[in-house]
């Protein structure tokens, strides 16, 4: 199939050949590029999205999407507004500019945030109550000639549920298969003897929050994204911020029961976040929270710019371990980071070859593990909601602060289970921050997106975690690394 070259023209050819499971899923489609050319991709909506099916990355060279499920055309009763920008049509694999961004938010006002798919696709991401009715009828179906479609908030963050004894898995106790992405990771699993003296924590182990007075025992994982330093510093470890805010909101949950409301259940995000968590490796705790990024959070993902924190260990010999496989990486440049979604197949998977080789799983360096869909944008509602302006009032800067961007990639074979991998680190070659050419960190994975929508499913408990496990992924994301970590070596 990869010596075939797509067309217009062939594409029905190339359906005709693939898995009879799944071909009639996809449907190619082109977009258009900068300077007049074209892109071409293949759209995949699954007709069940609980079922399984291995779709690839790619279809004869052209790159294989997975939107969240929508409609088209949305349903309206009045014939819409025509594209505001049909003489100046979008690119969807280049960077938005600021001003374009701001311009999508003001267009389809109250908007969470927006997914720019590679196959051409806007989804706008809503609030449940949104009036879409409205929306399909007096805001356009098309901009820039990307098509427009709605979708509820849904995202999910990629932590481990709290259900999981992280301190006794172990790679040995289940086995691996060639086809399991999650056998390039290890579990924090620990000897007698090094329980004793400190956990050997290593690139991707399990870290976890832990909630201090809580009665449930209740504890939230993810994975240990890098080990930074600066100058004469002791090094710290990366690890995503939504582990340690879900924690906290869990502890702070009995509270807001016999609370007035809401309210107080997030005022414990403006303490210091010590006050109510501890970080934990194995059986061990490891250290303590030395600076997060992300200020302005509630409940994932509203206020999370980055979702990076750093931990100083208790002890340097806890992290000593704690190593990137790839020689010579740094922080990839904001311009090589803005071009990813026009090569689409660079973006790998920091892991260690050797344990993944041992594990007898896929090579995590093999570009078509990754492959790159489109850009998340989401506006800090909380912070814009704190402004006395409007938002169309906002100068440039502003608009720079209230909006978080990530990138949003496939990856195959899939996770399984696509949670549990939060704080994961993703790298790619190119410019780096010093100008040199090189590999350069991308970002860490943050959250899941779905294809279909869990939410709508009345069902709760076993029944809801196996219907989480089956729905078919969308694509993951990881957002932007922020300027000042970049000023961190990476160990």
């Amino acid at each position: 199939m990869s010596s075939e070259t797509i067309s217009l023209y062939n594409w029905r050819e190339i359906q005709s050949k693939l898995p009879f499971a799944w071909q009639w899923d996809v449907e190619y489609h082109v977009t258009n590029a900068k300077r007049g050319g074209q892109h071409g991709s293949w759209t995949c909506t699954p007709l069940e999205p609980d079922k399984q099916n291995p779709y690839p990355l790619t279809i004869a060279g052209g790159p294989v999407v997975l939107p969240v499920e929508y409609r088209w055309p949305p349903e309206s009763g009045i014939t819409p507004p025509p594209d505001p920008r049909a003489t100046t049509p979008i690119d969807c694999r280049a960077t938005l500019p600021l001003e374009l961004v701001k311009d999508l938010f003001l267009t389809f006002q109250d908007s969470i945030g927006f997914y720019v798919l590679i196959n051409g696709l806007l989804q706008v991401i809503v609030p449940g109550d949104y009036d879409t009715s409205w929306a399909s009828s007096h805001l356009p179906h098309r901009y820039g000639g990307l098509k427009v479609c709605y979708i509820e908030q849904d995202v999910e963050p990629t932590m481990l549920p709290s259900a999981t004894d992280t301190s006794r898995a172990t790679t040995s106790g289940s086995p691996v298969g060639s086809h399991d992405i999650s056998g390039i990771f290890r579990p924090a699993s620990l000897s007698t003897q090094s329980v004793t003296r400190y956990p050997s924590l290593k690139l991707n182990d399990f870290i976890e929050a832990r909630p201090l007075s809580n009665h449930r025992r209740e504890r939230f994982s993810g994975r240990v994204g890098l080990r930074v330093a600066q100058a004469d510093l002791e090094p710290l470890v990366v690890m995503s911020t939504h582990v340690i805010t879900e924690a906290i909101l869990a502890k702070s949950h009995r509270d807001t029961i016999f609370s007035r409301g809401l309210d107080n259940r997030f005022k414990k995000l403006e303490d210091d976040w010590n006050e109510h968590v501890e970080i934990w490796a194995g059986d061990k705790k490891i250290g303590t929270i030395q600076k997060t990024f992300d200020r302005e959070v509630k409940l994932y993902p509203v206020g999370f710019k980055y979702d990076i924190t750093l931990i100083k260990p208790s002890s340097p010999t806890m992290v000593e371990d704690i190593a990137s496989p790839v020689a010579n990486l740094g922080w990839l440049h904001q311009k090589s980071w803005d071009s990813l979604r026009q090569q689409t197949s660079t973006v790998k998977i920091l892991a260690d070859t050797e344990s993944t080789q041992s594990g007898k799983s896929i090579k995590c360096s093999r570009p078509s593990d990754v492959l790159v869909v489109g850009e998340g944008i989401f506006l800090n509602q909380k912070a814009a909601a704190g402004s006395s302006k409007s938002l169309k009032d906002h100068d440039a800067s502003t608009w720079n602060d209230l909006v978080s961007r990530a990138l949003l990639y496939r990856v195959y074979p899939d996770f399984d289970p696509p949670n549990g991998h939060s704080g994961t680190a993703l790298y790619a070659d190119g410019v780096r921050e010093d100008g040199t050419e090189g590999p350069g960190i991308v970002g860490f994975q943050s959250f899941v997106q779905r294809c279909g929508k869990v939410q709508s499913f009345d069902m709760e408990g076993p029944a809801l975690e196996r219907r989480l496990q089956l729905g078919v992924v969308a694509f993951y994301g990881a957002f932007e690394v922020p300027s000042e970590l970049k000023q961190y070596d990476i160990v």
